[in-house]
């Protein structure tokens, strides 16, 4: 049976991610703590692998980026190539490199990010998003590895008491922001194509959405709310669903500007006009949003700062352990285009 760093962290009593700063010869441990994990490792014949082995010599550190998604749904999305920049922004300049772990569902993802963890081949986690109930962020918090998650938690998945890092904007503010203009340009019956919910930030998207009807005393209508998949492919035919409806909707909020370009094609293939027959808005403001035509109006989201402000936090963390987690809410900003007309 081979034995794995959790082994050695279990026998000298500590966490797996202090075994891990002792064996890359990390400063801030204790003569006694390394003393017991040093001998832990000899009792139990604990050999890190090649990478551990490299980690240990200074030459090459990682951080495993965990994509919660496979590579065909995050490769499509331009938040994910944005928000890698902006941590590489940061760990580049730190002598580490990131290990991008994609997975089909989220077992896998458990049992790849744990190995890694177990081997010694990673030293922090990013996580770029979390799921309604998300067993990684509750394993992550167990073992006390450093990790931070670029989004929101549920705290009632977490123990009482029990804080993580994490970055984040204000996901259902944004969004009733974003629906509450359409409603001032007059709109009433507004149709909304929203992301999975099986994730946070898709929620509190589609809860931003029906908070600001309920502010506004209108009523949701459940049949001009569509799911749109992952790719601008699927928000089309979802998005086809709503303009063929017996009672269209004049104006559509799209939690995601990938999204909002699949009912812009929509729109366009019905032979509709953007804004005259159809007001859309997006959520996150990519590239995109400007080259099309009418340029979109969307909520800026400061996709690049959330991965440089969660790389600089996980350093921080794992150079000192004892840092008490960090919470950093970003602010956003609603951008008014030409796909919005008053109705």
């Amino acid at each position: 049976m081979n034995v794995t760093i959790k082994d050695v962290a279990k026998l000298a009593g500590v966490s797996i991610s202090t075994v891990s700063r002792v064996i890359n010869k990390a400063p801030n441990i204790t003569p006694e703590i390394r003393e017991k994990v040093e001998k832990a490792i000899m009792q139990l014949r604990y050999k890190p692998n090649k990478i551990a082995q490299s980690l240990g010599s200074g030459r090459l550190k990682n951080i495993g980026i965990i994509a919660t998604r496979t590579s065909q749904q995050a490769f499509v999305n331009p938040y994910f190539s944005n928000v890698l920049q902006g941590i590489g922004s940061v760990t580049e300049k730190s002598n580490y490199e990131l290990l991008l772990t994609f997975a089909e569902n989220e077992d896998h993802e458990i049992e790849k990010c744990l190995s890694l963890i177990e081997d010694g081949s990673i030293q922090g986690v990013i996580l770029l998003s979390s799921r309604i109930y998300d067993k990684l962020i509750i394993k992550l918090s167990e073992i006390k590895f450093p990790f931070v998650l670029i989004g929101r938690v549920l705290k009632d998945i977490l123990p009482e008491g029990t804080e993580i890092n994490y970055v984040d904007t204000d996901n259902i503010q944004d969004s009733m922001a974003a629906v509450t203009h359409l409603i001032k340009q007059g709109h009433k019956r507004i149709g909304c194509v929203h992301a999975p919910l099986k994730y946070v930030v898709s929620q509190d998207r589609y809860s931003g959405y029906g908070l600001a009807l309920h502010q506004a005393r209108i009523s949701m209508d459940d049949s001009i709310v569509v799911e749109g998949g992952y790719t601008w492919e699927d928000a089309k035919k979802a998005a086809m669903k709503l303009l063929q409806h017996p009672n269209p909707p004049t104006a559509i909020f799209a939690t995601d500007d990938l999204k909002a370009i699949g009912v812009i094609k929509a729109a366009h293939s019905l032979g509709l006009k953007i804004p005259e027959d159809l007001s859309i808005i997006g959520h996150n403001d990519y590239d995109i949003a400007q080259m099309v035509e009418p340029p979109l109006s969307t909520v800026q989201v400061p996709i690049y700062q959330m991965g440089k402000v969660s790389a600089k936090i996980l350093l921080e963390q794992i150079n000192n352990p004892d840092a008490h987690p960090k919470q950093i809410i970003l602010p956003t900003q609603l951008i008014v285009r030409n796909s919005v007309a008053k109705r």
